[in-house]
C-alpha cells in the first residue's frame, strides 16, 4: 500500500508543470505575435495614419501648430496595448480670434492614443492624450476670451469624420503651468510633476478619478496670495454630470497640512462656481503657519511655535464676483519659539474667525491668552476691511519689558526693562492712529501703570527712564498723571495728555505728541536737544521731527552749555521743527528776562526771531553765558554793571550753534546802570592823545542808548557818557570785523581840566579866545579804522553840524527875542525854548582861512616837552 501512494505522487506533479510550460509558451507566442502584427501594422499604416489623423486634427483646431514633420511618429511599444501618434518638439499658438499670437504650448512630446484594431476600420477613436516636458501659458483676457479654446466642437462639413475622441485618460508630467484670468483676476503659477484624470469624459454622466503632486509657486487672488511656493498633493473622486462637478472623495494636502473637502462645482471654459466645505485634519502650528502670505510669512521668518490647530469652512465662488471664504479655527496650548534668543511663548490659546468676501473681509480672534515667563497677556481683537484696516482691540496685559523684547526685538531699542501693566479697549481706523490720534473715528478707553521703566535707543548712551506713572485712555485721548521721566542728569514731570506715547517708546519714529503741564527740578538741554549721547561741542541739535508738544513750562533751574536760567514760566509749542516760546519769563544772571520767540531748526540752520525785555541782568554773566554773542567786539571782560533793555531781534544759527553774522538784526533801547567799562580799546587809544588815563576803566552810574545792528554793523546812536574819567557823546559804527567809525564830542573844559596841551598838534586845532561861562564849546574827534590801531582825526565835519545847529538855535532864540519885545512873527507857530543869554564872545578858530588839510593826530610827547609847552 505505502508504495502505491509513493508512485502516484510523481506522475501527477509532472503533468501540473507539463500543463504550465505549456500555457506560459503560448501565451508568449501570442503576446510576440500580436506585437509583432502590431508593429508590422504600424508600419504599414504609418504613413496613412498620421496623414489621415493631421488631416481630422486640422479640421478642428483653431491654432497654429508648429512641427517639423519627421517629428510625427506612429508608435505602439510605449503605448501598448494602444497606438498613438506622438508630436515631438511640438509649438501651439494662442486660439483664433484672441488678441495675441503668442505661445499656448510648448512640449518636447504630446501622444495621442487610439485602439490597435482602429488600424484596421480606419475609424480612430482618441482615447487617451500624454503631455510631457511642457510650457503650457493659459490666458482669459478682460471680456472673458481665453486663449485656449481651440478645439471646434462642431464642424460645417456634413461628412463623416475617420477622428473621434472619447477621452479616458489624460496624464500631464513634468508640466510648467501658468494661468492668469484678466477678467476675475486670478494667477497661477505652478510646476506639475505627475497629474493623472481618468473617467469616460464624452459621456455626459462619469466618474473622473484624478491624483497627482504639484509645486505652487503663486496662487493670487484680487491682491490676496493664497498659495506662496508651496507643495501640493492631492486625490480626488468626482460624480460628473454634464458641467457639473460633486466631490465624492478629496484629500488635498498642502506642505504637511492636511484638508478634507467635500462640496460641488461648475465648470465651462472656465470655473463657473464653486462651493466647497474643508475640514482641516492632523494640522499643526507650523505648517498652517507657513501657508500665510508672504508679507505675514516674512514677520514670521524668525519664530518656530508647536501646537494643535484646528480649522474649517467653506469657499463659495460664482464668475462674475469674489472669490468667499470663511473658516472658523483655533489654537490650543501652543507654543511660539523666537529663535534667535530661545525665547518661547507658552500656552498660547485663541479662538478666531475669518471671512473674505467682496463687500466684507474680517478676522476676529477671541479668547486669546499666553503666558510668557512672568508675562500674561489676555484680549480680544476684530480686524475688518484688509484693504484699510478697521481694529477693535481688547487688551490686558502685566509685562516684564526686558523679557518682552527678548521675545519681540525692537531694531530701535539697545535695552529696555521695567514693568507695564495695561488694561485698554481701542477701536478705529490703524491709518487714523498713525496720523491723527485725535481723529473722531478713533475710540479708545484703558489705562496703564508703568513702573521703573528704562530705555535705551541704539543711536544714544543716554538712558530715558520712567520711574512712575500712570497713563489712562479717555475718549482718544491719553491723560498722563504723574509721569516722572529722567534722561542724562534732567528730570521732568509730565501731567497732560500723549495721544501715542506708547508707539513712540517701541518704535522712535512714530510721532510723540505732548500736550502737558512740565514741572522740572532741573532740565539740561543738552540731553534732548543733541544727538548721539555727545556734548554740545562735538554735536548738532537734534530737534526729532516727530515731535508736537504744547506745554506750559515750570522749571525751578535750567542749563544749556553755560547758560543758567531759574524759575523759568511760560508755555512752549514745538511742531514740525518749529519751536515757539509764548509769554515767557526767567531769571537769568541776577535779572529777570520776558521773552517771546520762534526758532526754526526744520532746514539747514536755525532761524531765531523774538522780542524780549531784560530788566537790571548783570551784563558781565550775561556777556559769559552767551558767549559774548559770539562777537569779539566787546566782551564780558570789558564790561560790568546791570542793563534794562527792550529788544527785537533775528538771526541764523547752524545747528552746531555757530552763528551767521550776516543774519543778525537787532533793535534796542538800553539802560545801563552802575557800569564799568574796563579795557575798551577805542577809548584807551583816545587816551594817547588827550591825558585821560582813567579811560582804561570807567565808571559811570547811568548809561542810555538805542542800538542797532545790521549787516554785521553796530550802530550807536548820539550817546551821552557821563563817567569818573570824562563826560562825552558818542555816536558812530563797530564792524563785526573791529573796523570802528567813532565819532566823539568833548567840552573842551573837560579838555583843559585833563592838561591836554602837551598835545601841540591838537592845539594847533584848536584856538579860545573868550571864556567859556556856560560850558558849550566843543571839541570834534573821530576814530577809523582798525580797532587795534586806530586813525584819530579833528572831526571837520561833526564841527560843521554843530556850528549848523548852533546858528540855528540863535536864530530861533532872536526870533523868539524880537516877537517878545517888539511883536514880530506874532502867526509863527514855533515855540523856541526860553534860554538866559551869557555875555560872551568865544570863538573856535578851525584852522586859517583855507584850512589845512586833516592829518591825524599824534601822540602825546614825553614830559620834557610838555615843560616847553
Amino acid at each position: 500500500m505505502q508504495e502505491h501512494i509513493v508512485q502516484e505522487a510523481p506522475k501527477k506533479k509532472k503533468s501540473i508543470w507539463r500543463f504550465l510550460k505549456r500555457l506560459i509558451l503560448t501565451l508568449v507566442i501570442s503576446v510576440v505575435s500580436i506585437v509583432g502584427i502590431s508593429v508590422s501594422l504600424v508600419f504599414i499604416y504609418e504613413e496613412e495614419v498620421v496623414s489621415l489623423i493631421i488631416k481630422e486634427l486640422n479640421k478642428h483646431l483653431k491654432t497654429e501648430i508648429r512641427i517639423d514633420p519627421k517629428n510625427i511618429d506612429l508608435t505602439i511599444i510605449q503605448s501598448f496595448p494602444n497606438c498613438a501618434i506622438e508630436f515631438k518638439e511640438l509649438t501651439a499658438m494662442d486660439a483664433e480670434g484672441f488678441k495675441t499670437s503668442d505661445t499656448l504650448l510648448q512640449a518636447k512630446s504630446l501622444s495621442l492614443a487610439f485602439n490597435i484594431k482602429d488600424l484596421f476600420n480606419k475609424n480612430y477613436t482618441i482615447k487617451k492624450i500624454s503631455l510631457k516636458d511642457a510650457n503650457c501659458h493659459l490666458k482669459v483676457d478682460k471680456k472673458g476670451n481665453a486663449n485656449y479654446l481651440v478645439w471646434k466642437s462642431d464642424t460645417t462639413s456634413t461628412e463623416s469624420t475617420s477622428l473621434k475622441f472619447a477621452l479616458e485618460n489624460i496624464s500631464l508630467s513634468n508640466v510648467e503651468l501658468t494661468y492668469k484670468n484678466n477678467k476675475h483676476k486670478i494667477k497661477l503659477n505652478t510646476s506639475i510633476k505627475e497629474l493623472h484624470f481618468k473617467g469616460k469624459f464624452n459621456d455626459d454622466q462619469y466618474t473622473l478619478i484624478s491624483d497627482g503632486n504639484a509645486y505652487v509657486d503663486l496662487f493670487q487672488v484680487e491682491n490676496v496670495k493664497y498659495l506662496n511656493n508651496k507643495k501640493l498633493k492631492f486625490d480626488i473622486v468626482f460624480d460628473v454630470n454634464g458641467s457639473n462637478y460633486a466631490i465624492q472623495k478629496s484629500e488635498t494636502s498642502i506642505n504637511e497640512t492636511q484638508i478634507v473637502s467635500n462640496g460641488a462645482f461648475v465648470i465651462k471654459d472656465s470655473l463657473q462656481s464653486l462651493d466647497i466645505n474643508f475640514n482641516g485634519k492632523n494640522l499643526d502650528i507650523s505648517t498652517t503657519l507657513s501657508l500665510l502670505p508672504e508679507k505675514f510669512q516674512n514677520q514670521i521668518h524668525d519664530y518656530e511655535s508647536d501646537g494643535e490647530f484646528y480649522a474649517s469652512g467653506e469657499c463659495h465662488y460664482k464668475s462674475g464676483t469674489p472669490i468667499v471664504i470663511k473658516s472658523d479655527f483655533g489654537i490650543k496650548k501652543a507654543t511660539i519659539t523666537y529663535k534667535e534668543k530661545n525665547t518661547t511663548l507658552n500656552n498660547v490659546n485663541l479662538i478666531g474667525n475669518i471671512i473674505l468676501n467682496e463687500n466684507r473681509s474680517t478676522l476676529t480672534l477671541k479668547n486669546i491668552s499666553a503666558n510668557l515667563n512672568n508675562n500674561t497677556f489676555t484680549g480680544d481683537m476684530e480686524l475688518t476691511n484688509f484693504k484699510d484696516p478697521y481694529l477693535k482691540l481688547k487688551l490686558a496685559a502685566n509685562t516684564k519689558l526686558e523679557e518682552l523684547i527678548a521675545f519681540y526685538p525692537i531694531d530701535t531699542l539697545e535695552n529696555l526693562s521695567g514693568a507695564i501693566n495695561v488694561n485698554a479697549e481701542i477701536e478705529g481706523l490703524i491709518s487714523e492712529m498713525k496720523s491723527n490720534a485725535y481723529s473722531p473715528s478713533i475710540k479708545s478707553n484703558g489705562n496703564a501703570v508703568i513702573n521703573d521703566l528704562k530705555a535705551t535707543f541704539k543711536q544714544t548712551d543716554k538712558v530715558i527712564n520712567i520711574p512712575e506713572g500712570k497713563l489712562e485712555l479717555n475718549n482718544r485721548h491719553l491723560n498722563v498723571y504723574n509721569l516722572k521721566l529722567i534722561k542724562g542728569n534732567s528730570d521732568v514731570m509730565l501731567v497732560g495728555e500723549l495721544p501715542n506715547f506708547l508707539s513712540y517708546l517701541f518704535d522712535s519714529k512714530e510721532p510723540l505728541t505732548i500736550v502737558a503741564q512740565v514741572t522740572s527740578d532741573k532740565i539740561e538741554l543738552e540731553d534732548f536737544l543733541f544727538g548721539a549721547g555727545k556734548s554740545s561741542e562735538t554735536s548738532s541739535i537734534n530737534i526729532p521731527a516727530n515731535l508736537d508738544i504744547n506745554v506750559s513750562v515750570n522749571v525751578q533751574h535750567l542749563t544749556f552749555s553755560k547758560f543758567v536760567a531759574d524759575n523759568i514760566k511760560g508755555i512752549m509749542l514745538l511742531r514740525n521743527q518749529k519751536v515757539a516760546l509764548k509769554d515767557l519769563s526767567l531769571n537769568v544772571t541776577d535779572g529777570e528776562v520776558k521773552l517771546n520767540a520762534f526758532a526754526d531748526a526744520s532746514g539747514e540752520n536755525i532761524k531765531v526771531s523774538g522780542d524780549c525785555e531784560l530788566n537790571k541782568l548783570n551784563v558781565q554773566k550775561l556777556f559769559t553765558q552767551l558767549n559774548n554773542f559770539g562777537q569779539t567786539t566787546i566782551q564780558d571782560a570789558n564790561l560790568k554793571g546791570f542793563v534794562t533793555t527792550s529788544i527785537d531781534f533775528t538771526g541764523a544759527w547752524d545747528k552746531k550753534l555757530n552763528v551767521d553774522l550776516g543774519s543778525i538784526n537787532v533793535t534796542s533801547s538800553i539802560l545801563i546802570e552802575r557800569g564799568e567799562l574796563i579795557g575798551f580799546k577805542p577809548l584807551e587809544s583816545l587816551a594817547k592823545y588827550i591825558d585821560v588815563n582813567e579811560l582804561k576803566h570807567i565808571k559811570f552810574s547811568t548809561l542810555q542808548s538805542a542800538v542797532e545792528i545790521k549787516n554785521k554793523v553796530i550802530t550807536i546812536p548820539r550817546t551821552s557818557i557821563k563817567s569818573n574819567a570824562i563826560n562825552l557823546e558818542l555816536w558812530g559804527k563797530h564792524g563785526f570785523d573791529n573796523v570802528i567809525d567813532y565819532h566823539i564830542q568833548l567840552l573842551l573844559s573837560e579838555i583843559l581840566a585833563k592838561k591836554p596841551r602837551a598835545n601841540k598838534d591838537f592845539d594847533e586845532e584848536l584856538s579860545l579866545v573868550e571864556n567859556d561861562p556856560e560850558n558849550r564849546r566843543s571839541v570834534f574827534i573821530v576814530m577809523t579804522g582798525p580797532i587795534d590801531n586806530p586813525i584819530i582825526k579833528y572831526d571837520r565835519k561833526g564841527a560843521k553840524e554843530k556850528i549848523k545847529q548852533d546858528i540855528k538855535q540863535e536864530k530861533q532864540n532872536l526870533k523868539q527875542l524880537l516877537k517878545e519885545e517888539f511883536g514880530f512873527f506874532k502867526k509863527d507857530s514855533i515855540k523856541v525854548k526860553e534860554t538866559q543869554k551869557a555875555n560872551q564872545n568865544f570863538q573856535i578858530q578851525v584852522g586859517e582861512e583855507k584850512p589845512k588839510a586833516n592829518k591825524p593826530l599824534q601822540p602825546k610827547k614825553k614830559e620834557e616837552d610838555e615843560d616847553d609847552f
